[in-house]
């Protein structure tokens, strides 16, 4: 039991930084294909350039391939809303 939470804990708080998440969920932003993508390239390079806590870059980094995992599945349904 104590396993499942553990995994569900850490799923939560990974897709809750995931970009392609914060994008699909704010209603002011139009969802297209990769735009949680494009949003975690931003994010790091951003972070890359400011600087500020130990490890903040590589955090930002590994949104990146999450974000490309979620978009990737997600692609459909973004084509469609976009036609």
């Amino acid at each position: 039991m104590s396993r499942h939470f553990s995994a569900l804990v850490l799923v939560v708080s990974l897709s809750s930084g995931c970009s392609t998440v914060r994008v699909h969920s704010d209603p002011a932003v139009t969802p297209g294909p990769y735009l949680g993508t494009k949003q975690a390239l931003r994010k790091t390079k951003q972070s890359w350039y400011d600087y500020d806590y130990y490890g903040q870059v590589a955090l930002q980094a590994l949104d990146v391939p999450l974000s490309l995992l979620a978009d990737t599945v997600l692609f459909p349904y973004d084509a469609y809303q976009n036609r």
